[in-house]
C-alpha cells in the first residue's frame, strides 16, 4: 500500500496498480492529519515540525505540500476536527438530558470532560495549542468567515447559556462571562490532565459546577428580571440551534 501511495502524480486521471490519483491524494491527506495528531498531541504545535509529521506518516517530505501549506494549516485542521466531534459529543449528551439548569450544564460538563480523558493528545492540542492558536488569530484579526477552534465551542456555550435566560445580555457581557467559565473548565481540566487522570471524573464535574452554578445562582438572586426561565420547548429548541455548525442564537 505504502508503494501505492508513494507513486508519482504526473496527472489528475493516471492510475497507479489501480488507484486513481485523486484517491491516492486523498489517502496520504488522511495519513498526514492522523500522524499530525500523534505528532502535535505529544510535541505541541512549537514543537512540531513538517519533518516529524511526515516521518510518522512514512510519507515522502515532499507529499506534504500536496495537501497543506504550512504546519499551521494542518494544525487549524487537526484542531477543527476535533472541535467538531466535541461539539457532537456535547451535543449528543445535551440531547439526553432533563432541560434544567443544573442537570443540562452537568450534562454537558460530564460529555467535555470524557472526550478529553477518552484521547489524551486532546489536552494539547484543544485545551493548550488550540486556545493559544485561537488568541493568535483574534490578535491579528484573522477573517475568515466565522470563528473556528476553540472559540467556536465558546461561542455555543454562550448561545446555551444566553437560551437559559434571554434577558440575560441587557444586565452582564455573555462573552466575558462565557469565556471565564470556559477558561476555568480550560484550565482544570488540564490540571486534571497532569495529575494523569487520577481524580474521578464525577468529581472533577462537581468542582467545575461550582462556578457553572454559582453564575446561575447570581442571575437568579440579583436580577429579577432573570428569575424566570425560558420554557421547556423554548429551551430545547434553543439547544438545538446553538449546535447547529456556524449559526448564532439571536
Amino acid at each position: 500500500m505504502s508503494d501505492i501511495l508513494d507513486a508519482p502524480v504526473r496527472s489528475k486521471s493516471r492510475t497507479y496498480s489501480g488507484v486513481p490519483a485523486e484517491e491516492r491524494t486523498r489517502v496520504r491527506r488522511e495519513r498526514l492529519i492522523e500522524a499530525a495528531k500523534e505528532v502535535f498531541g505529544k510535541l505541541g504545535y512549537a514543537q512540531a515540525t513538517m519533518r516529524n509529521i511526515c516521518v510518522e506518516a512514512r510519507l515522502a517530505e515532499r507529499y506534504f505540500y500536496e495537501s497543506f501549506d504550512s504546519t499551521r494549516e494542518l494544525f487549524k485542521v487537526v484542531c477543527q476536527d476535533e472541535v467538531d466531534l466535541l461539539i457532537k459529543a456535547v451535543a449528543q449528551a445535551l440531547s439526553k438530558s432533563t432541560v434544567f439548569d443544573k442537570h443540562y450544564v452537568e450534562a454537558g460538563l460530564r460529555a467535555f470532560l470524557s472526550f478529553i480523558r477518552d484521547d489524551p493528545r486532546r489536552v494539547q492540542i484543544l485545551l493548550i495549542d488550540g486556545v493559544w492558536m485561537d488568541q493568535m488569530r483574534s490578535r491579528e484579526g484573522s477573517a475568515g468567515g466565522g470563528e473556528s477552534g476553540m472559540l467556536g465551542y465558546s461561542r455555543v456555550i454562550k448561545s446555551v447559556a444566553q437560551g437559559f435566560h434571554p434577558d440575560l445580555a441587557r444586565e452582564i457581557n455573555v462573552d466575558m462571562a462565557a469565556s471565564g467559565l470556559m477558561g476555568m473548565t480550560v484550565h482544570s481540566t488540564i490540571e486534571w490532565a497532569r495529575d494523569g487522570f487520577r481524580m474521578d471524573l464525577e468529581s472533577v464535574v462537581k468542582h467545575n459546577l461550582f462556578a457553572w452554578g454559582g453564575l446561575v445562582h447570581w442571575a437568579r438572586t440579583t436580577h429579577e428580571a432573570l428569575a424566570s426561565q425560558a420554557s421547556k420547548d423554548d429551551l430545547r429548541a434553543w439547544g438545538r440551534k446553538a449546535f447547529q455548525p456556524g449559526q448564532e442564537a439571536a
